[in-house]
């Protein structure tokens, strides 16, 4: 019986000799993978601190930009305020002419009115002097004839 004892204690080193070798493969298997992700991590490391640079670069020419900009706008709104200003006053001059013909149109419409009543008149005179000759030369050959 004894000699089972030590068959099973063979047994269970050998066992044991087995799975410490195929624990060192994965071990070494994780290692590499391992090492192959902390140059990974390097690398991207590397490249985040290029990309870090440059947004800084570029974040401080967008200010200066920014700045630039505004200091254009700054000094051409003097000149979009005079735009505004003439655009107004012209819109004046059109109300201005607009008011002028229509009281020019309002007077033309009265004067047609009494240009009318002065033509009516006069043709109503010339009638009466047409009429007054008419019989002033009616009264003198009447005269002369008798």
């Amino acid at each position: 019986m004894e000699i089972i004892l030590y068959v099973a204690v063979a047994i269970i080193a050998l066992a044991f000799a087995v799975l410490s070798v195929f624990l060192i493969k994965v071990l070494k298997s994780t290692e590499t993978t391992l090492s192959k992700t902390a140059e990974t991590i390097d690398s991207v490391q590397g490249q985040i601190d290029g990309l870090t640079k440059e947004t800084t670069v570029l974040l401080h020419k967008t200010n200066v930009l920014t700045d630039e900009i505004q200091e254009k706008a700054e000094k051409f709104t003097p000149a979009f305020e005079a735009v505004k200003d003439t655009g107004d006053s012209l819109q004046k001059l059109n109300q201005s002419f607009s008011k002028i013909s229509d009281s020019f149109e309002k007077g033309v419409e009265s004067k047609q009115g009494n240009t009318v009543k002065v033509a009516n008149w006069g043709s109503t005179i010339l009638g009466l002097w047409e009429q007054y000759r008419l019989k002033k030369s009616y009264t003198q050959s009447v005269k002369e004839d008798g």
